[in-house]
């Protein structure tokens, strides 16, 4: 593989399991030294067995600042820099109506889904050099709300905002910032609910494509966005979804 990320040291929320795990396995195949961040002890230790040996993970809520701040120095030390960070950490909705939906359920989901990505990535935007990179998961929901899923819909719009805007504060310092929108997509967020062979035939209605998405396919697009062949890319929001959106 292209060695397009060679001796780069990227850091990737979330990147113990499905998108993350494969954005970690194929940067680092493309060269990159990467430190990925999980919710616990297990799953840092789940995703790390799942990975070439040389990456590194810790555990990480990414809704703390303080717990952001100490890891993301952390991490640009152990490199000695710090090229591309993968703002991915994001948890699920309630899946109930709005008149129904809980507010700290709500507040916990802004709180990891769109703060979390504001912290990561301007953590690790101060120690950043130009030429940098900072690619967010927005997902398709960003642009094409879901019923009974208002706190994950405006979760994702704000992520998609904190991408633009932050494309805007940070293109005098050289970084680019630009945010992916997956479809459906199999992870353990996913997973539960898409094993329902009905409420699999109805996601799979609604997609040009007729299938899912793999956590493979989307590494692929954060890999081109956080490389040097994107370099003049900057407030992008890029949708890969199998034409859900269209």
């Amino acid at each position: 593989m292209e060695k397009r990320h060679a001796g780069r040291g990227v850091v990737i929320s979330g990147g113990t399991s499905g998108i993350g795990l494969a954005c970690a396995r194929r940067l680092h195949d493309e060269g990159a030294r990467v430190w990925v961040l999980g919710t616990s002890e297990e799953t840092v230790a789940s995703g790390l067995a799942q990975l070439p040996d040389g990456v590194r993970g810790s555990v990480c809520d990414v809704s703390d600042e303080q717990a952001v701040e100490a890891t993301v120095a952390e991490a640009a030390a152990a490199f000695g820099r710090l090229d591309v960070a993968v703002c991915n950490a994001g948890i699920d909705g309630q899946g109930v109506n709005a008149l129904d939906l809980d507010v700290h359920t709500l507040r916990r989901v802004l709180d990891v889904n769109v703060v979390g990505v504001f912290l990561l990535a301007r953590a690790c935007a101060r120690l950043m050099a130009p030429g940098s990179a900072i690619v967010v998961n927005a997902s398709v929901n960003a642009l094409r709300p879901e019923g009974g899923f208002l706190d994950y819909n405006v979760s994702k719009a704000g992520a998609a905002m904190v991408t633009r805007s932050l494309a805007l504060d940070l293109a005098g310092r050289g970084i680019s910032v630009s945010a992916i929108l997956p479809g459906y997509v199999p992870t353990r967020m996913t997973e539960p609910y898409l094993h329902d062979e009905t409420i699999r035939a109805d996601v799979l209605e609604g997609i040009p494509f007729g299938r899912l998405g793999t956590p493979e396919e989307v590494a692929g697009l954060v890999a081109y966005l956080a490389s040097a062949e994107a370099a003049y890319m900057t407030g992008a929001l890029v949708t890969i979804d199998g034409g859900r959106s269209a």
